[in-house]
């Protein structure tokens, strides 16, 4: 018979949205309540759509010593679920490990939370006839290094079989290699679907037999952008996928724009620009509450007032007590100054002096691979030493190794020549 389930991973309940709850009780008091929404909205969906199951793909909770709050809203939900007949199958991650600080929470009959000892393999059964069978296995502790998918089997090919599994696939992930597999040891297993977690960017890696990650239900920072939620799963009679539906569940939405000071003479004017900006993101966010990162970039006469001490808080905090009041709220978490002095830099570099030579080195580091990777383990070098420091560097981007590379040749023109 056709059936259909949500596929849905890293709800990371009870962030702490670290970085922006120190700045403004009030927009912490929403972001600390965000994944509890997008939760109870993830269970809204699936009785609204009157699904037969859900999966969570592990990271159900942001920590391994999970909050009471966060387990019994999580227990609260799932028993919403079953008191519409719907079930629920669970696997742990890296962020929440089956042998994790864990309280007595009695799961509602229906619920399936699978151990980390094996695979195990539970059929779905619609009255007597089983109909699926839902096959997983969950992380022991924090850090596992084993490919957990080698453990997987197709054990009855007349079912639909469902792996569900916390898990690395592939190198280029962005993510701690945890559990780490290749598509191929999923693909070769038979299985007709492959319900993960652990990436927070949603990937379809593959179909017939499907390889998918629904990514997070709520992102938690500026390089979450764009919607967040979960997958609705349509088989048919004859174990085929029909449907792959994304739903959008995220109460808050980031965003990360650029604003231009080119042909801007006044700070009126860059006001108005800034304004123009965050309404554009609050028309994309829709009906959600957003947070915002602007890049200020372009040269023009506006370059010598912004560049001076304090004016760049001063304009954010400006910015910020324009909006902080809307509802839903628009947060501007941050105004980076990326912009550059009115000379001709192209020209510039091309001088046999110091600072032209400075400025080709910087040229030189940002424009390539190889020069990024180079200012990365030679320059940086020392501060990989450092414990603290070496912790906020491990997912450095090359986005951010550039501009820091901007923000160093800036501060060479202004100390080498003089007022600019």
């Amino acid at each position: 018979m056709s059936f259909s389930f949500v596929h849905a991973a890293d709800l990371h309940l009870d962030s702490p949205f670290r970085g922006v709850t120190a700045e403004s009780p009030a927009i912490a008091g929403s972001l600390h309540s965000a994944t509890f929404e997008v939760y109870n909205s993830l269970i809204d969906l699936c009785i609204e759509k009157q699904v037969q199951f859900l999966l969570i793909a592990g990271d159900i909770y942001d920590g391994a010593d999970r909050s009471l709050r966060a387990q019994l809203r999580f227990r609260d939900g799932l028993q919403r679920l079953v008191d519409n007949n719907i079930q629920a199958f669970v696997v742990h991650g890296n962020h929440d490990p089956f042998k994790g600080h864990s309280r007595s929470i009695d799961w509602p009959e229906g619920v399936h939370v699978f151990s980390y000892r094996k695979v195990k393999s539970i059929p779905f059964k619609v009255g007597n006839s089983p109909v699926a069978l839902i096959s997983g296995i969950s992380h022991e502790n924090r850090k596992i290094t084993t490919n957990l998918a080698r453990k997987f089997e197709s054990q009855y090919p007349d079912l639909f079989q469902i792996g569900l599994l916390h898990c690395n696939v592939g190198r280029d992930t962005g993510h701690e290699a945890y559990a780490p597999c290749e598509l191929q040891d999923l693909i070769k297993t038979g299985l007709n679907y492959w319900a993960l977690g652990h990436v927070h960017e949603r990937k379809i890696l593959h179909e017939n037999p499907y390889v998918v990650y629904p990514g997070n239900t709520q992102g938690r920072n500026i390089r979450e952008q764009n919607e967040r939620g979960c997958y609705l799963v349509q088989v048919d009679d004859n174990n085929r996928v029909t449907s792959l539906e994304f739903h959008e569940l995220d109460e808050i939405r980031w965003f990360w724009g650029s604003l231009t000071i080119d042909g801007l003479d006044t700070l009126d004017q860059l006001e108005n620009a800034l304004s123009v900006c965050i309404e554009d993101f609050s028309k994309k966010a829709g009906s959600r509450s957003l947070i915002c990162r602007i890049s200020l970039t372009g040269q023009g006469p506006l370059f010598n007032e912004l560049s001076r001490e304090s004016a760049l808080q001063e304009l954010l905090e400006h910015t910020r007590d324009s909006y902080e009041a809307k509802s839903p709220f628009v947060w501007v978490q941050d105004l980076i100054f990326e912009c550059r002095p009115e000379i001709d830099l192209k020209k510039r570099r091309k001088a046999k002096d110091f600072l032209g030579q400075v400025l080709r080195i910087s040229q030189e580091l940002s424009d390539t691979e190889e020069g990024r990777k180079r200012l990365v383990e030679e320059g940086l070098k020392e501060l990989f030493k450092n414990r603290r420091a070496s912790k906020h560097l491990q997912d450095i981007t090359d986005n951010e190794i550039s501009r820091m590379l901007k923000s160093a040749e800036l501060l060479c023109l202004q100390m080498l020549e003089g007022d600019l």
